[in-house]
């Protein structure tokens, strides 16, 4: 009995010492993902405060302590930002601008990807590697005959006019990530509604638009971060100060012997602040876009 038992010793002193190899790795493994996931949030939640930090400084702080917290808060930077920037106006024209462009974008690109992921046409392939293949020409490109087709049609120092560019712009991509979400969904939910005598306007709005909601939330996020920072196509249609979005009033800030560091931060945090809050407010329809996209391709 004694004998048969001490083979065994070895065996069990074996697996013990690899269950606590195993338990070692796991804890270093474990250690290593938290590392670097505090590594990317320091990188990503930095800056942020780094400008914060700047917005609330003096002058002469701001050149003496450029990394750290300010030793008081100056709140009158803001006052003075809003002022010189003509922040009031421009806050209103961004937001005129950006909620008409986003609205034509997904009134056009939502029926657009439903066809070409729905319907069956001769060109369909070509369609869509035009769309794909517009995604890569950058709108500095166009900025020339883009210029001279706003001019003849009267969208200079029209805001609707560059709503109308900017959801041209963001529509490729757009159209793309709707029709991999299209693409996604069973036909057996069209065939019914058809049975049952629905459109195919009122299937895309009743019954697939719902369903989709996430990629709708997705390009509304892209579009309305690439819209509000925009400072290019504003630059270049938007001549007028009356009319001009936020980007613009910017430049304000860099005089041509000085530079007010201080009120250019405040004026980013005003600008930063609603791009935060619609992210937070979508981020779960955010998320769940990206996941859709990346599970189901």
């Amino acid at each position: 009995m004694s004998g048969s038992a001490n083979p065994s010793l070895p065996l069990g002193n074996g697996m013990a010492s690899h269950r606590h190899r195993l338990g070692a790795r796991g804890v270093l493994e474990l250690v290593g993902i938290y590392a670097a996931l505090v590594l990317v949030l320091l990188e990503t939640i930095y800056p942020l405060l780094w400008v914060l930090f700047g917005s609330l400084k003096t002058k002469q702080e701001m050149l003496s302590n450029i990394w750290g917290p300010p030793s008081s808060l100056v709140f009158q930077n803001y006052v003075d930002a809003w002022r010189i920037a003509g922040m009031g106006s421009r806050i209103v024209s961004s937001v005129f601008v950006t909620g008409s462009a986003l609205i034509i974008l997904v009134a056009v690109a939502t029926p657009c990807a439903y066809a070409l992921a729905r319907l069956r046409f001769p060109g369909r392939g070509l369609v869509l590697a035009v769309a794909v293949a517009a995604m890569l020409v950058p709108p500095q490109v166009m900025a020339i005959p883009l210029f001279m087709v706003a001019r003849d049609l009267g969208l200079i120092n029209n805001r609707l006019g560059i709503a109308f560019v900017y959801a041209a712009t963001s529509l490729p991509l757009s159209v793309f990530i709707l029709r991999s979400f299209f693409v996604t969904l069973p036909a057996d939910l069209e065939d019914a509604a058809r049975v049952d005598g629905a459109s195919r306007l009122a299937i895309l709005i009743h019954i697939m638009l719902p369903l989709i909601r996430p990629g709708v939330a997705l390009i509304l996020i892209f579009g309305f971060i690439e819209i509000w920072n925009d400072f290019f196509l504003a630059f270049l249609l938007l001549r007028d100060p009356s009319v001009q979005t936020i980007p613009l009033g910017l430049v304000s800030f860099f005089q041509q012997y000085d530079s007010l560091w201080t009120l250019y931060f405040a004026a980013l945090t005003i600008t930063t602040l609603p791009v935060i809050v619609v992210f937070i407010a979508m981020q779960r329809q955010f998320i769940a876009g990206l996941t859709a996209g990346a599970v189901k391709g």
